[in-house]
């Protein structure tokens, strides 16, 4: 890659991976601390931290009904489209149910770079994101030896 972009809105988190970067002298990481969504998601949210390693961190409620949230931080999201990003090959997604609203958030973006590839995690069939995928011409395609995550194509 010539150039990537690693978003990431919690704070710790964040910090993890400044530091890993920095430490290993990658050169071409853009680390960026905001989350992304929607434009209706666009400002202060409050994000939901339900591990101390900050993994499952959603904005959509704590998790599932099994999941407590130990503390809540509060995060700026922006759309992926103003960042005027261009000529992305691929995007990996992990944001915890909200990957429908950072692609609504990110459609300009998608079209301006033909449509990438996308890897993305869905724990349960999110029926609204595979309908969005499929009405953009997207193939979804499970990977194997997983249960939750899946590439779309085009």
């Amino acid at each position: 890659c010539n150039q990537v972009y690693a978003f990431e809105p919690q704070q710790m988190t964040y910090y993890s991976l400044c530091g890993s970067v920095a430490l290993s002298n990658i050169q071409n990481i853009n680390c960026i601390k905001y989350g992304l969504g929607s434009e209706n998601q666009i400002g202060i949210q409050t994000l939901n931290i339900v591990s101390d390693d900050g993994g499952g961190s959603t904005l959509h409620g704590g998790g599932d009904n099994n999941t407590r949230v130990l503390k809540t931080e509060n995060i700026e999201v922006k759309t992926l489209d103003r960042f005027n990003i261009t000529n992305i090959s691929f995007i990996k997604m992990d944001v915890e149910d909200n990957e429908l609203n950072v692609l609504r958030g990110g459609l300009k973006t998608l079209k301006n770079s033909n449509y990438p590839k996308i890897l993305f995690e869905s724990n349960t069939f999110n029926e609204s994101l595979f309908n969005f995928l499929k009405d953009l011409k997207y193939n979804i395609i499970p990977i194997n030896g997983v249960n939750n995550m899946f590439l779309a194509s085009i």
